[in-house]
């Protein structure tokens, strides 16, 4: 069974968040959304792509960005 991309997965509200953070932080959120689009699940993400999530987009839980499977 193949899982959806974290990046596909995205609630609307984060897409937008992330195509206005890219403006001011474009090779943080281009990390971000690579490490989205190559995992499935938040529990695989490493944990600078965590801290990248939090300090440039103020997201503290990164489990709330994500629709369910």
């Amino acid at each position: 069974m193949s899982y959806k991309s974290l990046y596909n997965r995205l609630k609307p509200e984060y897409l937008e968040l992330f195509e206005k953070s890219n403006l001011k932080h474009p090779e943080i959120i281009g990390r971000i959304i690579d490490a989205l689009e190559q995992e499935s699940f938040v529990t695989a993400l490493v944990y600078s792509t965590v801290l990248d999530i939090k300090f440039t987009l103020g997201i503290d839980n990164p489990f709330e960005m994500f629709k369910d499977l």
